[in-house]
């Protein structure tokens, strides 16, 4: 094999594993957003998300003062819910910025878990320091 191909090897295995550590900690972004979610854990939200833009069907923010409101008014109710998370892809962006996409359910206990939401969320990441620049929540069907 000659020297050109094996560096050309080399770069495309660096790429590869840049692209597997981005989404291992785009998943782990993703899955510590729904467990605090399922929480209602507003100060773990406003660390989360509170820099962030976050847009919703019906609502959003772009201040970190608006964030602990937003989530307070959004999780106001008492019944408990559940997320669940799937098909996860991450895209690299511009310089050191990530994008992802994923798949939710949110199950409602009424008292069993009852289906009540089938959406997506879109990421932007900052690459830099991990953290979500962006989050746009959508609902493909809610029950009811």
């Amino acid at each position: 094999m000659g020297s050109a191909v094996a560096a050309g090897r080399a770069v495309s295995e660096a790429a590869d594993v840049v692209e597997a550590v981005a989404r291992h900690r785009i998943a782990n972004l993703l899955n510590s957003y729904t467990d605090i979610a399922d929480r209602k854990d507003l100060d773990a939200v406003v660390d989360l998300l509170g820099g962030a833009r976050v847009q919703f069907p019906h609502r959003s923010y772009s201040s970190p003062d608006a964030a602990r409101g937003f989530f307070a008014d959004l999780w106001a109710g008492p019944t408990g819910h559940r997320h669940d998370t799937g098909n996860l892809r991450v895209f690299p962006g511009d310089a050191e910025r990530w994008n992802a996409h994923a798949h939710y359910t949110r199950w409602i206990f009424d008292p069993e878990p009852v289906l009540h939401t089938l959406g997506e969320y879109t990421l932007e990441i900052d690459g830099t320091d991990w953290s979500i620049r962006a989050l746009t929540v959508t609902r493909t069907w809610t029950k009811g």
